[in-house]
């Protein structure tokens, strides 16, 4: 993403200084009652940060207007997908179960800050700091369906490379790597690791999703560099299923895994 402003950020930006100051509010009033600093209130203003779902809800409570920020937020965050991954995004928050088979980084619903922030970056070299944060942000939003009340259940299995390959720095990669071993420990969460040790697993094409609904058949999604692909088919979706189901055959088991988490977490060190 460039560093254009996106439209749905424009109307978030102008709506923000409507209602402020039909209300003879200044910006640093606003953010009193906001609960969030002048600096940010002026930042969206002028489109130059991107506001999170917290902060749409309170503009929606402050400014009596229920669902209208709220809306323009997520509209927001939908601009920053590329075309081929916005879907996915709908495939998340409704699902019950989330298979995934992931062998390039970690995956978006279980990476910190500093990580995401490192994958992004080093992936849009020519972006500058408002797009990467407007991207970080996005990524880091969908973590929100792990905390909703029912969230859905998760089961990962990432290959060994994923967890030695250093993202940003090897502070960044122990932080994520703790993060991982606690997630493991997570009612509804499962962690596996595929080792450089398996041989002859199918998980060699690429990563994989399959989303488990209540009362609709499942949907899986395969991506490449530059684009991916919704798998709708009963028999594909059947047949990507059954290669996750392999490769988490070949894999580690839970405690081993995180074990092995751990391992390679205590061998990252500074250099």
């Amino acid at each position: 993403m460039s560093e254009m402003k996106t439209i749905s950020l424009a109307a978030f930006a102008s709506q923000l200084r409507a209602w402020r100051q039909q209300l003879s509010w200044t910006q640093v009033e606003a953010a009193d009652k906001l609960g969030y600093s002048a600096s940010l209130v002026s930042g969206i203003e002028t489109m130059d940060k991107t506001p999170t779902a917290d902060f749409a809800a309170r503009c929606d409570m402050i400014f009596g207007t229920p669902g209208t920020f709220a809306t323009m937020r997520d509209l927001v965050a939908c601009e920053v997908w590329p075309s081929y991954f916005a879907p996915v995004i709908d495939l998340e928050t409704s699902a019950i179960r989330i298979h995934e088979w992931e062998m390039r980084v970690v995956p978006g619903l279980l990476q910190t800050e500093e990580y995401a922030r490192a994958v992004i970056s080093a992936g849009k070299p020519r972006d500058g700091s408002a797009a990467i944060d407007r991207a970080v942000c996005a990524r880091l939003d969908r973590q929100a369906i792990l905390t909703r009340e029912n969230p859905p259940m998760l089961w990962h299995v990432l290959h060994e490379g994923v967890l030695r390959h250093v993202v940003g720095s090897p502070a960044i990669m122990r932080a994520q790597l703790d993060k991982l071993a606690e997630l493991a420990h997570e009612p509804g969460m499962v962690i596996q690791v595929l080792p450089y040790a398996a041989s002859d697993h199918p998980g060699t094409d690429g990563p994989i999703l399959v989303y488990d609904f209540d009362g609709a058949p499942p949907v899986a999604y395969t991506e490449c560099n530059g684009g991916g692909r919704i798998v709708e088919s009963p028999n594909e979706v059947g047949d990507l299923m059954m290669i996750v189901n392999m490769i988490r055959a070949a894999a580690l088991p839970r405690r081993e895994s995180t074990s092995l988490i751990l391992k390679i977490r205590g061998e990252m060190v500074d250099v």
